[in-house]
């Protein structure tokens, strides 16, 4: 912080006058666009919270004096500051307890010119902006002349646990900011007196804003005033919180976006029991461990378990199994391997007898279950769902834990598979070789429409009403299907272009061919066979997913009816499917409280124990100087090179506002993004391996894709040309001249 000397006498005005002409000219300038502190400061004073008057770069600096009144505070707010990625703190001046016109219209010039410091320009380069774009406004603000002061953050971002950390001291909090002043103890009495009140301002400011907040607050004549709030952008965690990740979970899965209690308790009810009793039968496991937890409102799964586990298998590679799953990399080299040995083989033996036993079961399991199996459980709920909450119950621990389970079995065959056959054949090109498979369920809407001769409401009825169980916003029961969502439904199946794409069969035959080729004979017997195995367990994935999603279409409708005859709202999402059975709405407000405070929040994807993590684990970019949108590395999903518009798309709606043949950009795809993948000439995603959904769909459609690229959708702009290289994982963005 720096100060300003007074040159010119105090002008003392009433509060209440101060306030009227302050909201006057906050009125006639919309902060939005001016930066995102000034923002922030809106939203929260809109939203009830007590922030001190101000303005945002203010057209007339005198009348704005004059209006507000000494003494001032002028703030900067740069079009880069205060984002979810990178706060840029520390690095733009502040000025308080200015009395002159003369010191804030000093204090306003070198708040712009600290855009060009030397400090912000090396912050740029070190964290991949252009700090030739940076431009800054100013916040002139009503100085609060507090008894307390100091910052809140309500989440530790040292350990990672969610409860709140406050650091305040008596008087203005600039020393404390600046690391000159030590933080009073918590027993201090003034600490002690207005904690509650922290606190409870603080949980209800990461409410609204939907994410974990670092927030500057003054305390004068016993109210508390907002100065400042902005994201955490890294968290800590303690070494003993162990390694956990949601890959699989997030590519529309349950950590898509913060998930109701409602859907965790059901995926967890699945996923302890299923992972664990996999693993044993595999003879990998015989003791006990967490298989999921949430973190930030989104489920995760034990991902240092479980490697220590596969880790057990010759010829594991950790970096390739972390690839497979799109699991970010914090180690050099290959990670922790378990070479091929004759002594390794042999130790190995019951496991691989096991392992050959749980491929032969599960095939045939899921092949019955397909065939008819579900069918016969899917004919006792085609009527109207019974409310009572005992065949609700009924129907989660039977017929949904036999779906789900053996749905989760079948993804963990496909990884094992998939581990057999890279460890056997390491050389080939396994993207190829898994495309052009069996029919998908996923998209026979999709063909059923494009078969259409006429697309009229009636055709499309019989669509919407068959392929009922699909979901544009996610996996999540909270969410309507499209039994519910006719309108839109229908109106993306009027617009589905004609099948595009090239034909994956010729690419797949021809790397089959080659591969064998170059094989000895006495090894393509055995190749055929692991790779038929392979293909054959992608397919049954797929075609389980969409029973599991049957199953959850079963369990909304059970759900809604129940809260129909209980007199519930969708408070019956924030209750566990026990509680519901139970009748026990105790926690409903908690729960609710929980999913807002995190409703906005990019999650890191992966959390590990003594690792620092940014919002969404986004990398930190090489400091080169360049913009962040030149070249982005992923993983090359389906191969191809396209060069198009790109179409930047979080919802299926947005997607469907793509021009057809231009490329999509989105957070990830899921089944329900399957119809508007037909427009695009290439896919771009920030999630997604090799086997992910979206691979698997893009490969069936013939068009290239690029997964896991960190932060896509906010380092490409809508309407920018881009290079699409499926085969080398590059996207690069065309530069205008």
């Amino acid at each position: 912080m720096s100060a300003v000397s007074p040159t010119s006498p105090r002008i003392d005005r009433s509060p209440s006058s101060i306030r009227e002409d302050a909201k006057k000219l906050s009125n006639d300038l919309s902060p939005i666009g001016a930066g995102q502190k000034a923002a922030t400061l809106a939203a929260l004073r809109d939203a009830g919270f007590r922030v001190p008057e101000f303005v945002v770069s203010p057209a007339d600096l005198r009348d704005a004096f004059e209006r507000l009144g000494p003494p001032l505070a002028v703030r900067s707010s740069a079009s880069v500051e205060d984002g979810s990625e990178s706060s840029f703190a520390g690095q733009f001046r502040s000025f308080l307890n200015l009395n002159t016109l003369e010191e804030v219209e000093t204090a306003v010039r070198l708040c712009r010119e600290s855009a060009r410091s030397s400090e912000v320009i090396a912050y740029c380069r070190r964290n991949g902006f252009d700090s030739e774009s940076v431009s800054v406004n100013v916040i002139v603000q009503r100085m609060v002349q507090p008894e307390l002061a100091g910052v809140v953050f309500t989440i530790n971002p040292v350990s990672g646990d969610d409860a709140i950390v406050i650091e305040a001291v008596e008087g203005l909090a600039d020393e404390l900011l600046s690391g000159r002043k030590a933080p009073l103890p918590r027993e201090h009495p003034l600490v002690m007196k207005y904690a509650p009140q922290i606190e409870q301002t603080a949980r209800g400011i990461q409410r609204h804003l939907g994410q974990p907040q670092d927030i500057e607050f003054a305390i004068e004549g016993g109210t508390l005033y907002i100065l400042q709030s902005r994201p955490v952008t890294r968290i800590n965690f303690d070494v003993g919180v162990g390694e956990w990740t949601n890959a699989d979970f997030r590519d529309g899965g349950v950590s898509s976006s913060v998930c109701t209690p409602l859907m965790w308790s059901l995926y967890d009810f699945v996923w302890e029991r299923t992972l664990k009793d996999t693993l044993r039968e595999l003879h990998l496991f015989d003791g006990d461990f967490e298989a999921g937890r949430m973190f930030f409102g989104r489920p995760y799964w034990n991902l240092g378990a479980v490697k220590r586990c596969v880790a057990k298998l010759h010829g594991f590679v950790e970096r390739d199994f972390d690839a497979d799953l799109d699991v970010s990399i914090s180690y050099a080299g290959d990670g922790r391997c378990t070479p091929i040995t004759v002594s390794g083989i042999l130790r190995a033996v019951p496991i691989l007898w096991a392992l050959s036993r749980f491929f032969r079961r599960q095939r045939r399991f899921d092949e019955h279950f397909l065939a008819s199996g579900f069918a016969g459980i899917l004919r006792q709920y085609d009527a109207t769902p019974a409310g009572s909450p005992s065949a609700f119950r009924e129907l989660i621990e039977r017929d949904f834990f036999a779906t789900e389970s053996n749905y989760f079995r079948t993804i963990f065959a496909t990884s094992l598979a998939k581990l057999d056959f890279a460890s056997a054949f390491p050389d080939v090109d396994h993207r190829l070789l898994v495309s052009a498979l069996a029919p998908l369920r996923h998209m026979e809407p999709v063909r059923a429409v494009q078969a259409l001769i006429n697309r009229d409401d009636k055709s499309l009825d019989e669509i919407v009403a068959k392929y009922r169980h699909h979901c544009r916003l996610g996996l999540d029961v909270r969410f309507p299907r499209w039994d519910e969502d006719r309108a839109f439904v229908q109106n993306m199946l009027r617009n589905l272009p004609s099948s595009g794409g090239a034909d994956p069969r010729p690419a797949y035959l021809a790397a089959r061919a080659e591969a064998l080729s170059r094989l000895p004979r006495w090894k393509r017997a055995t190749f055929r066979r692991k790779l038929d195995r392979l293909r054959a367990f992608v397919w049954l994935r797929e075609e389980m997913r969409d029973l599991s999603n049957q199953m959850y279409h079963v369990i909304r409708r059970h759900v809604l009816e129940i809260s129909r005859r209980k007199g519930f709202s969708d408070e019956v999402f924030f209750m566990t499917f026990q509680e519901i059975v139970a009748g026990d709405t105790s926690r409903v407000e908690q729960n609710r409280e929980t999913y807002e405070s995190y409703r906005t929040f990019r999650a890191p994807n992966e959390i590990r124990g003594g690792h620092l993590a940014g919002s969404g684990g986004v990398e930190t970019l090489p400091g080169d100087g360049r913009p962040a949108h030149s070249a982005m590395r992923g993983i090359g999903a389906s191969p191809g090179t396209v060069t198009e518009i790109a179409h930047i798309a979080h919802t299926v709606q947005q997607a469907l506002e793509m021009s057809p043949g231009h490329v999509l950009v989105c957070p990830f795809t899921d089944p329900g993004w399957t119809p508007v993948l037909d427009r695009a000439s290439a896919v771009v995603t920030e999630t997604g391996g090799l086997l992910s959904h979206a691979a698997v769909i893009c490969r069936e459609y013939g068009i290239p894709a690029v997964l896991g690229v960190a932060g896509a959708t906010s380092r490409i702009r809508r309407g920018s040309q881009i290079v699409v290289n499926g085969t080398d994982g590059r996207v690069e963005r065309i530069e205008s001249q």
